[in-house]
């Protein structure tokens, strides 16, 4: 009978709600890149470095300067398997008796470090830097500052490694003029430094 026979309304059935997913999608892109951040996180370093340094005669008068110690913290990453970006901040003393010179240079230089074929444990390097310089003591309390450096690496453990670095490091326009009356000094530090480097 035409009662028995389902409607064309009742024939069909709406399609059933997909349930909703438990999490925002932003929770998703944000496990997506998880990985990336560990990566990354593996590649960052931490430096610890303490040394001995021999400015040059900062003023021309040619006065002879007192050794120093130079003590320096690095942080940074590898950009590849031989190559680290890296900021150095550190400091050191500028004490010439004779000449009534007693600085300080507080140093914020960014880093760029190649290193050159190891073999076994050990790792040769090479590197320079440009940044700037703080000053206590002097007419002018600020300077630009570089470095250039060369060294070695020793695998300690897979985290740790003992480095060994001798460097050039300098600081342009020093102004003494507080204290001799001579401007636009440029001080040169012949420094070797031993450290340890932390991998994480």
């Amino acid at each position: 009978s035409k009662s028995s026979r389902p409607s064309k309304a009742s024939a069909f059935t709406a399609p059933l709600p997909l349930p909703k997913p438990d999490f925002p999608m932003k929770s998703l892109r944000y496990l997506a890149v998880l990985p990336l951040m560990a990566a990354a996180a593996q590649a960052l370093t931490l430096d610890v470095q303490l040394g001995y340094g021999k400015p040059n005669a900062p003023l021309a008068t040619g006065g002879a300067s007192d050794n120093t110690s130079v003590v320096g913290l690095g942080i940074g990453t590898y950009l590849t398997e031989n190559s680290h970006l890296g900021l150095n901040l550190s400091t050191r003393d500028i004490v010439a008796p004779d000449d009534n010179v007693d600085a300080t240079a507080r140093t914020a230089i960014v880093e760029y470090t190649y290193e050159l074929n190891s073999t076994g444990g050990i790792k040769p390097f090479i590197g320079a830097g440009i940044g700037y310089g703080w000053l206590k003591n002097t007419a002018k309390s600020t300077a630009l500052a570089s470095d250039v450096f060369a060294g070695m690496r020793f695998e300690v453990t897979e985290s740790v490694d003992f480095t060994v670095t001798a460097r050039l490091h300098q600081l342009y326009n020093v102004d003494f003029a507080n204290v001799v009356n001579e401007e636009n000094r440029q001080v040169n530090s012949f420094e070797a430094v031993a450290g340890l480097r932390f991998k994480f």
